[in-house]
C-alpha cells in the first residue's frame, strides 16, 4: 500500500518525517523528528479517506486516550494527538516516544534463538508491563500480545507498542482472516467471540513465548485436546512447562486470573518439585551399587526396582511399629481376657490399621518389587509385595503430563521422603520412595527422556 507521507514531509508545521516503521491495512507509522524538540518520535497517521468502517476511527481516538494517562517506563510516552484538515482529507495523528530496539519477530527473522533463563527474563518483563495495566481503574487489556508488538533492544530491555490493538484485531479478523500471518495463533479463543479479559493478554504472550522458543507459529504446532501440546514441541523443565500450559489453556476461567498471579506463579521457586533440567541433577550413567534393571529402546523402555536394603532410616520407624503394635496387642488382650464388653477390643480397631501401616513402611523397602514399562502408547506401573501383586495401573502414554522426583510430604524421623511419580493428569502415581536420591534422580531423568524422546514429532 501506498505510503501516507513521503520522507522530509512536514506535518503540522512540528513533524518532519524520516522513514516508514510499520505499515497496517490503514495506517502508517514513521519515524519522525519533532522540530521544537529536535527529538526522534514515532508518529502514527491515519487517513480518514481510507477509513472504511467508522469503528476504526473510535478505536484509533481510544488508543490516543489510553496512553495519554499510562506512565511505565517500558511503554513508549505519549507525547502529542492532533489531526490536520485540508481541502481532500482529514488526518489524524498519534505521537510517542521513539521505542529502542527491534521487534521480536525481527530478532527470529534475523536468526536469534533463546533457552528456557533467558524466556523467562522475558517474560518477567512483560508481566510486569501487564501487571501495570491490569492494576489501572479500569484495568488496560492490551489485547494483541504478539512478537510484532514487543520490542527488544540489544541489552534485552523490552518495550510494549501498539495499544491500537482491538482496531488490528478488528481489521484482521472480519477483512484478512487467515491471511495475516500469526493472528489467529496469539489471539486467545475467546476474542473470536468479541471477548477479552485480563487471561486474554496472558494467552498472547505464552504463544509469543512459545514462537521464541520453536521459531514456528502457535498455529502451526502440534495439539491435543484442542490445546496446543508444548511438550511435543519444547524440550522444557517439569515446571516451566505447566507454567506455560496454563498461559495457553484454551478455557480463560483455566488460565492465570490476571499478569500479577502468573508472574508471582513464575517466580516463586518449586516448593516440592526438583526441576529435572537443572544441570546440577543431570547424572550420566546409572549410579554405582544401583540393582536397578533399566532396559530401553526406541519403542519402549522397561524398569525392574527389585527389593532394597533395609535403610537406616527405616530402623527408628521399624522398631516404634514394633512398640506401638505390642502395646496394642498387650491392651486387647488385656480387655478380652478381664470380659471387657466387646466394644472395648472393636476401639482397638483403628489403631491395628495404624500400627499395620507403619509396619508396612518400614517393611516397603525389603519386600516390594516396582515394574515400570512405557512405550509410545501404553504405560504401566505395577508393584508386588512378596510375589503379591496388590497395586498396578494402566494409562495411555499420551496422558502422561511428565515424569518427575519430588518431595512426596511424607517425613520418616523428621525427614523428607522423596519419590519418582507418573503425572498423569490430576493423578500422580508415585514409585521408588526406598530408592536413594541419586538413583531416583537418575531413573526419573531416564524415564523422562525417552517420554520426551517419542512424543517428539521427528521420533
Amino acid at each position: 500500500m501506498e505510503a501516507l507521507h513521503q520522507p522530509q514531509d512536514v506535518i503540522g508545521d512540528r513533524y518532519r518525517i524520516l522513514e516508514v516503521l510499520g505499515q497496517g491495512g490503514i495506517g502508517t507509522t514513521y519515524k519522525a523528528t519533532d522540530l521544537q524538540t529536535q527529538q526522534q518520535v514515532a508518529l502514527k497517521a491515519l487517513s480518514l479517506r481510507r477509513i472504511t468502517d467508522w469503528k476504526v476511527l473510535e478505536l484509533f481516538e481510544r488508543e490516543a486516550r489510553v496512553l495519554s494517562y499510562l506512565q511505565h517506563s517500558a511503554i513508549p510516552r505519549y507525547l502529542n494527538y492532533f489531526q490536520v484538515d485540508t481541502p481532500e482529507n482529514r488526518w489524524f495523528y498519534l505521537v510517542q516516544e521513539l521505542a529502542e530496539g527491534r521487534s521480536l519477530a525481527q530478532w527470529v527473522k534475523e536468526g536469534w534463538r533463546i533457552g528456557e533463563a533467558e524466556a523467562k527474563q522475558l517474560a518477567i518483563q512483560v508481566l510486569e508491563v501487564l501487571s501495570y495495566l491490569h492494576s489501572l481503574t479500569p484495568p488496560v487489556i492490551h489485547r494483541d500480545i504478539k512478537p510484532q508488538n514487543i520490542l527488544r533492544r540489544s541489552d534485552g530491555q523490552i518495550f510494549l507498542v501498539d495499544f491500537g490493538a482491538v482496531q488490528d484485531t478488528y481489521r484482521d479478523t472480519l477483512t484478512q482472516g487467515s491471511t495475516v500471518v500469526g493472528t489467529y495463533g496469539y489471539m486467545a479463543p475467546e476474542q473470536f467471540r468479541g471477548k477479552a479479559v485480563l487471561a486474554t493478554d496472558l494467552y498472547g504472550l505464552g504463544a509469543t513465548l512459545l514462537f521464541l522458543l520453536t521459531h514456528q507459529s502457535p498455529a502451526d504446532l502440534p495439539q491435543r485436546r484442542l490445546k496446543i501440546d508444548i511438550r511435543a514441541c519444547t524440550q522444557l523443565s517439569p515446571s516451566f512447562a505447566d507454567w506455560l500450559d496454563q498461559m495457553l489453556e484454551p478455557a480463560m476461567e483455566d488460565r492465570f486470573p490476571s499478569a500479577k498471579e502468573a508472574l508471582a506463579a513464575l517466580q516463586a521457586p518449586p516448593r516440592h518439585q526438583v526441576e529435572l533440567a537443572n544441570s546440577e541433577f543431570q547424572i550420566d550413567r546409572q549410579p554405582a551399587g544401583s540393582r536397578i534393571q533399566l532396559k530401553r529402546t526406541a519403542q519402549e523402555v522397561l524398569v525392574d526396582i527389585p527389593p532394597q536394603r533395609f535403610l537406616s532410616r527405616n530402623l527408628g520407624l521399624f522398631g516404634f511399629a514394633l512398640v506401638w503394635n505390642g502395646f496394642i496387642f498387650f491392651w486387647t488382650s488385656s480387655a478380652i481376657a478381664m470380659g471387657a464388653p466387646i466394644f472395648f477390643p472393636l476401639f482397638s480397631i483403628p489403631f491395628w490399621m495404624a500400627g499395620l501401616t507403619l509396619l508396612g513402611h518400614a517393611l516397603a523397602p525389603i519386600t516390594i518389587q516396582t515394574y515400570v514399562e512405557i512405550n509410545r502408547h501404553r504405560f504401566r506401573l505395577q508393584q508386588q509385595c512378596l510375589g503379591w501383586r496388590y497395586r498396578q495401573v494402566e494409562g495411555n502414554t499420551e496422558d502422561l503430563e511428565a515424569i518427575q522426583w519430588f518431595d512426596s510430604q511424607m517425613r520418616i524421623n523428621d525427614q523428607p521422603v522423596y519419590t519418582c511419580a507418573l503425572i498423569e493428569g490430576v493423578r500422580t502415581h508415585q514409585f521408588g520412595s526406598a530408592l536413594t536420591h541419586t538413583e531416583q534422580k537418575w531413573l526419573a531423568q531416564e524415564l523422562s527422556s525417552f517420554l520426551a524422546k517419542v512424543r517428539s514429532p521427528k521420533a
